[in-house]
């Protein structure tokens, strides 16, 4: 990943112009970081290792709710879950930090010259896209299954002719909130991108020393 930017006094470039190039890059690259493939698949890899650690937990609820035996699949199952959501939601944390990181140094990048950075490149318009429609549908799908998980929880668990259980109920609640969840993480950073990209490539730069007053 580019380091942040140095001080001006002690930056290799020749003159002015130079600076303004070497920034143009370095916001490319980190743009291209923020927004790279590889961040949005594993996003989506530890979504999905969620989503099975909420089939686990339903796997234990409704093991308890048989008694018996199944006490002890229930405890297996829910030290299952845990195995699989405390390192996605570790992941998910990572995931966040780097994310973070990545964003500090393109605004401290910005902040290292007063002009306008004119590099299209900049917008990642593309990779914008390929991260801002698959986080819609799963935004929409996560809420549909969320709602509907609700509705059946306050119906009683009985919707038309099937009888939900409790077990059922937790999954479809963990299922339906990991992909909203995800789809949100996926989506924020592709909107605010393009706002701050937009706004960076619009500005205009700031006059320095006196003009005329009349």
């Amino acid at each position: 990943m580019p380091p942040p930017p140095p001080p001006q006094e002690q930056g290799p470039w020749p003159d002015h112009v130079a600076r303004l190039a070497e920034r143009a890059q370095v916001m490319v690259e980190l743009s291209r970081r923020g927004l790279s493939f590889g961040r949005l698949v594993a996003l989506w890899l530890t979504g999905a290792l969620a989503v099975v650690g909420w089939a686990a937990v339903g796997t234990a609820v409704q093991s308890f709710e048989g008694g018996g035996l199944g006490v002890m699949t229930g405890v297996v199952a829910l030290g299952l879950a845990a195995v699989l959501l405390i390192p996605a939601a570790t992941a998910v944390g990572f995931w966040l930090s780097r994310g973070r990181v990545i964003r500090e140094r393109l605004d401290a990048w910005a902040r290292f010259a007063p002009e306008p950075v004119t590099d299209i490149r900049l917008g990642a318009h593309r990779r914008s896209v390929v991260w801002l429609l698959p986080s819609v549908l799963l935004c929409l799908v996560g809420v549909w299954v969320t709602g509907r998980a609700i509705a059946e929880a306050g119906s009683g668990g009985v919707t038309g002719r099937e009888s939900v259980t409790l077990g059922e109920t937790a999954y479809a609640l963990g299922l339906g909130v990991t992909l909203l969840v995800t789809g949100l993480l996926g989506l924020v950073p592709s909107v605010r991108h393009q706002c701050w990209s937009g706004r960076l490539m619009s500005s205009v730069p700031v006059r320095r020393g006196g003009g005329a007053h009349r």
